[in-house]
């Protein structure tokens, strides 16, 4: 509970404090300390809440108002700041046609292909100082490189996949958006950039600084046998090199070129609906001076904001089981936040809009140790086995948030080099080993394919024995799993005996405890011996957003079109549910471009 003890003077407020003694250290204790010197030195009580904290923040707005009802004033009386010396805005409304709050991949794709369908007078937001991006992968099926490299994906057979491991909760509408048109997206994505890239094999050298478009963990080995795969991983992953960067910079200056607007270090703060009913009319704005303005859309506001993982109290609301997850997200705002606090879902929500119903899903795949995700044996810190190691990150991170200590240890032997060819080829996995760290392909992201003994040239993909030597290395080896068990500080009996039971297994081709398939269960014979220890992940971004239907409307708690409002990208629901799947590498980035190309063509033709 939060108590609120305003000071009147003069029937204006001069003082403000407020205690809650239950708020979360550095959470809600941050809105406890921030917002009563607001409220006393504007005399408002309708300032801007802590966006990392907006169920106190709101607590506490409430908690002033009913402190002037029990005064006998009126507490709407109080929701304008008392006047000052400083300078009003300039120009305190814009009138648009359509304004899009944010400018990373989604919201940049559908600019663009808003303008290349005929839009016009078109204002982009951005609360970063330029526009955002991360990564370098982009998931689709269909386009260009794909047939040159005679790859076929089964749409059906990918969004089932993805359906069935997000527990058959999204909408299987918005998704077919995705595998329908995401081949055509993605050469519309490069063809901005033609004349200036290059497409060439993953195991290629590279330079780290051209542009340079690769398919991703192509070709497979033959050995690994995908067919079979527990999990399927489907190759619908291309890898952008550098990065994204320089691709999205050639669709920001289409679009800036074509007169879109562009205004950085700009906070949206609030949807305009008069009285919450019919259509958006626009979006009120803080610059980074404090300054307010009013950009009106006389077509549509596009939500394209991103999810809310670094808010955390929306991740304690929605996602209680994964708040703990520390978040890696990289891009900050104008203030140096993080960008993706959930601005959108909270903008939509409070003018009536529906999030979607969960469980949220929160992408928090592991990418294992030093061979990655691949099925070697694992065990707890009791030294016992637990699982069928051959799933993806994801499944993988679900059991081991269960486990004692949150802790596991990836174990086997000498033969490695020989074995990894044979393991899955997604997101994480490790298929080739080579000699020296130069042909270990730079510019990798994330868990790369090939490995070394010694890093490679840029740094990017750790070698072998960086893992298991020096005073920051975390692995340990042995020559007997006696000595192993000693390093690992695990039960010596417990962890022999189930070495000699996996082994058991190995030789009979036949999993019966587990199940994993027979080409991937290999014994643990022949010294030295390996284990590391994988531990809890962190957090990149957590899917949950506004519902929409497949036209991208934002919806209203009675599942009726908000008119004038859509969102796209991670501020969208429908998408991704339970857990973020893994079958589709690259699918989150393949869905901001491919749905933000088709929402922006949507928004040319109101």
């Amino acid at each position: 509970d939060v108590t609120v003890t305003l000071t009147l003077t003069d029937g204006k407020i001069t003082g403000c404090t407020a205690e809650g003694a239950d708020e979360t250290e550095g959470v809600g204790s941050k809105a406890i300390e921030q917002l009563p010197g607001e409220i006393a030195e504007s005399g408002s009580i309708a300032v801007d809440g802590v966006s990392t904290a907006t169920i106190t923040s709101n607590a506490i707005k409430e908690a002033a108002a009913a402190a002037i009802t029990a005064a006998g004033l009126k507490p709407e009386d109080f929701q304008t700041a008392v006047e000052n010396n400083a300078e009003p805005a300039e120009d305190s409304t814009v009138d648009t046609d359509i304004v899009i709050v944010g400018a990373g991949l989604s919201g940049i794709s559908a600019a663009r292909a808003a303008v290349e369908s005929g839009a016009k007078n078109i204002v982009v937001v951005e609360k970063a100082t330029t526009w955002q991006y991360r990564s370098n992968q982009v998931g689709c099926i269909g386009g260009k490189i794909q047939e040159d490299l005679g790859i076929h994906i089964d749409k059906n057979a990918a969004v089932g996949q993805i359906m069935k491991e997000c527990g058959y909760r999204p909408n299987q509408r918005i998704l077919n958006l995705w595998a329908d048109n995401s081949g055509e997206a993605f050469d519309w994505f490069l063809a901005a950039s033609e004349g200036q890239y290059v497409v060439e094999a993953e195991s290629d050298t590279y330079d780290g600084k051209s542009m340079s478009v690769r398919k991703m963990h192509w070709p497979h080995p033959a050995e690994a046998n995908i067919a079979d795969d527990f999990y399927p991983i489907f190759d619908d992953c291309q890898i952008c090199l550098p990065d994204n960067g320089p691709y999205i910079q050639n669709m920001v200056d289409i679009c800036e070129k074509a007169g879109v607007q562009f205004l950085y270090s700009t906070f949206a703060r609030q949807l305009v609906r008069p009285d919450n009913a019919g259509r958006v009319e626009g979006v009120i704005v803080e610059d980074e001076n404090g300054d307010y303005k009013k950009i009106t859309a006389s077509k549509a506001v596009l939500l394209a904001t991103g999810d809310y993982a670094s808010n955390a109290e929306m991740m304690s609301y929605y996602v209680p089981w994964s708040d703990r997850f520390m978040s890696i997200f990289p891009n900050v705002d104008a203030k140096g936040e993080k960008t993706n606090t959930g601005d959108g879902q909270q903008m939509g929500m409070w003018i009536g809009a529906k999030m979607e119903d969960g469980p949220h899903a929160p992408m928090t795949h592991h990418l294992g140790g030093p061979l990655g995700m691949d099925a070697f044996l694992l065990v707890d810190i009791n030294g016992e086995r637990f699982m069928n190691e051959d799933v993806g990150g994801q499944p993988f991170q679900n059991q081991l948030s269960r486990l004692p200590k949150k802790t596991a240890w990836q174990i086997f032997d000498s033969k490695w080099k020989d074995q990894i060819k044979y393991m899955d080829t997604g997101h994480g996995n490790v298929n080739w080993y080579v000699e020296s760290g130069a042909d270990v392909p730079n510019g990798s992201y994330g868990k790369n394919a090939y490995i070394s003994d010694e890093d490679n040239e840029d740094g990017n993909t750790p070698g072998f024995l960086s893992y298991f030597e020096g005073e920051k290395a975390l692995g340990v080896t042995a020559n007997s799993i006696a000595e192993l068990a000693k390093l690992m500080e695990v039960d010596e009996a417990a962890l022999t005996a189930t070495i000699e039971r996996y082994n058991e297994l190995a030789a009979a081709g036949n999993d019966e405890d587990f199940g994993k398939r027979a080409d991937r269960l290999f014994p643990v014979e022949e010294g030295p011996f390996y284990a590391y220890p994988l531990t809890d992940t962190v957090i990149l971004v957590n899917m949950g957003g506004l519902q929409t239907d497949v036209d991208f409307n934002v919806m209203d708690t009675e599942d009726e079109v908000i008119e004038g409002l859509y969102a796209v990208g991670n501020a969208q629901g429908g998408r991704f549910l339970v857990d973020y799947p893994l079958p589709a590498p690259g699918i989150s980035h393949g869905m901001a471009l491919t749905h933000g190309m088709l929402v922006g063509r949507i928004l040319a033709q109101l």
